[in-house]
């Protein structure tokens, strides 16, 4: 972002400040109507996009401090489109496909491509280009041939719909934006301003930190705890990161595990309950369950992600003899309650049937009054106490500003390629297509959805990615047999793993970055690493009972047997057990962690007995060692 510095800045300031006070003040009296609500969050959001995002980077490195002329006439155009919309509004609603005046076609086109252009400045080119190949498929539909063709959409139609009802721009994941996400930003940028980040790190240090390989472990509690905030492997990999992967190296690890390891670990936090990350929220407005359904059908499958993480990590740490730290840092009762208070406010709001949106806007206000309370009582000086308040509420808006720009300006730019996926008919022509391949058969429709998911979360952001796979992927699943829930969480599993599969794979590029690691090499470790993680969503498909569906006995067998093929996949990575593990035992590990996993009681029995004996094998092999 530009650093800007005098009357910009204030302007910046000033926007930022009435963003989060419209979405306070919206959440607790309730959003405005659908229309109003969401221009008036658009058009915050789009003005402090071309204000902060410079179009281009500069190749020498330097940081604009100035807006350019062009910016401002896009943040003006912006704000004139979207409050236009907002007087507009009575008209519109009885008849959304009429022109008012010229001004409504001029602010419809500008504002698709301001929106496609403010998502590019966030996340790169992947919506413009979308957007551009979507709408040329919608005005010369008659030129694709077969099943992909279509009657030609007009220009009224197309950008009427985009912009004077809620199938175009104002759709479902602008509104989403414009009440939840943003509630949840600001949540997310209090715990982060009250020293969030540091307290999960000292945590992890306290409970792992002493272990064999303790601050590789350290960084997988911290980043866990930290992304079920953040909902954002990038954000994540940048938040602890720079704390942990500074310490990995200092401990032993090389470079490339140093990053693998927070990739990893920042990538399994948006999959992590109780909060997970933005896409579960989205998830639930999406398909009509409560968040808690979510989360707890998500328990097993993150605990076996991480439990995954901690072994490979742990056998590493054996092989290269990275030895814990005996440091224990103090961590004050405050520190515990800053974090502790809201979160246990969140859950019991959800618990009581609020909703998400109120839940995180009574734990943001349990926040500031928690960390209120501390510095009360640690000093009198009422001075010191509204200073501290001050620079709280201050950050937390800089930080929530940021964090809502963000959001919006990826899921705006996923509203358009989403409402021209549902005018077209793009989406059900797809999911034909995959079933036709498929010829039915649920296995291979499985395989051709986790391809297109990944590839469709290439150099996206979670949220983003998981948006355009469900509006493409999880109606053909639906379709074979799979309940919504377990649909959407096969999407959302492998829109989070494609932030570390290569070729692009952000987590990945940033948790590199920051250790100065082979980029690659760091991908193709993570995904061994995460091995199990790719089978598991699989399994979930064919056995409800890792997303705790069934009766007791039923998901206490699925979840041992899962958790015992996780470890002799993980043995069979690493290929270390004290000593090392020849290849032949460790195909055959895999060969029986694979089997455990899948949903079978025959498969599970001839998977322990299989990989069972290889691990007995490697396991006397290295007693062996030992006793030499």
């Amino acid at each position: 972002m530009r650093k800007l510095t005098g009357f910009w800045d204030k302007v910046v300031k000033v926007l930022s400040f009435a963003l989060i006070i419209f979405q306070l003040y919206t959440t607790w009296r309730g959003p405005y109507s659908d229309i109003i609500q969401r221009s008036v969050h658009l058009s915050f959001v789009l003005t402090l996009v071309f204000l902060l995002k410079p179009a281009f980077k500069h190749k020498d490195g330097r940081e604009e401090t100035k807006v350019p002329w062009y910016d401002v006439i896009f943040a003006l155009i912006s704000l004139a489109s979207c409050w236009y919309l907002v007087y507009i509004a009575d008209d519109i609603l009885y008849d959304p496909l009429k022109w008012v005046s010229w001004f409504d076609t001029f602010s419809a086109v500008a504002l698709v491509v301001l929106v496609l252009e403010a998502s590019r400045r966030s996340v790169g080119w992947t919506f413009p280009v979308l957007g551009a190949a979507f709408l040329f498929y919608t005005f010369q539909g008659e030129l694709f041939p077969g099943i992909w063709g279509h009657q030609n959409f007009s220009f009224n139609l197309t950008f009427q719909t985009f912009y004077h009802n809620t199938r175009g721009i104002w759709g479902t994941m602008l509104g989403l934006s414009a009440t939840m996400l943003a509630m949840f930003g600001i949540f997310g940028a209090i715990l982060s301003g009250t020293g969030g980040a540091e307290t999960f790190i000292k945590m992890g240090q306290r409970f792992t930190g002493r272990f064999t390989g303790g601050t590789g472990k350290v960084a997988v509690v911290a980043s866990s705890l930290f992304g079920m905030i953040s909902g954002s492997a990038i954000g994540n990999v940048v938040a602890t990161g720079v704390f942990t992967i500074p310490s990995m190296k200092k401990a032993g690890y090389s470079n490339e595990w140093s990053a693998t390891i927070e990739a990893v670990a920042s990538t399994g936090g948006q999959i992590m309950p109780p909060i997970m990350g933005a896409a579960a929220f989205i998830m639930a407005q999406l398909i009509g369950v409560s968040y808690i359904s979510i989360a707890k059908a998500a328990i097993v499958s993150a605990g076996l992600y991480y439990l995954s993480a901690f072994l490979s990590i742990h056998m590493v740490s054996v092989r290269d003899g990275i030895k814990g730290s005996d440091e224990k840092p103090e961590i004050a009762l405050g520190e515990y309650l800053v974090i502790l208070v809201p979160l246990a406010i969140f859950l019991v709001f959800l618990f009581m049937g609020y909703t998400v949106l109120i839940g995180a806007f009574y734990a943001t206000i349990g926040a500031l009054v928690v960390y209120v309370l501390r510095f009360s009582i640690a000093t009198k000086d009422v001075k010191v106490v509204t200073r501290n308040t001050g620079k709280v509420c201050y950050h937390t808006v800089m930080g929530g500003m940021k964090s809502i720009v963000e959001m919006c300006g990826i899921l705006a730019g996923s509203q358009i390629t989403v409402s021209l996926i549902n005018l077209t008919g793009f989406g059900v022509k797809l999911s034909d297509v995959i079933v036709s391949i498929g010829q039915g058969n649920m296995f291979l429709c499985l395989i051709c959805s986790m391809i297109v998911c990944i590839i469709l979360g290439m150099g996206l952001p979670t949220t983003a990615a998981y948006v355009l796979g469900a509006a493409v992927l999880a109606p053909p699943l639906i379709t074979l047999g799979l309940s919504p829930l377990v649909a959407h969480l096969f999407v959302m599993y492998y829109a989070c793993l494609s932030a570390i599969t290569p070729p692009v794979c952000v987590a990945v590029f940033m948790a590199s970055g920051l250790a100065k690691a082979n980029w690659f090499k760091v991908g193709v470790i993570a995904c061994m690493i995460a091995l199990p993680a790719f089978i598991i969503p699989f399994t979930f498909c064919y056995n409800p009972a890792l997303l705790l569906q069934g009766n007791v006995l039923e998901i206490l067998i699925s979840v041992v047997s899962a958790a015992i093929g996780v470890c002799f996949i993980d043995v069979c990575i690493v290929g270390h057990l004290r000593a090392p593990v020849n290849w032949t035992l460790r195909l055959v590990m895999l060969a029986g962690g694979v089997m455990m996993v899948i949903p079978s009681y025959l498969w599970s029995v001839i998977g322990l007995a299989v990989g069972g004996g290889a691990f007995l094998l490697a396991w006397q092999k290295r007693v062996s060692a030992e006793t030499r």
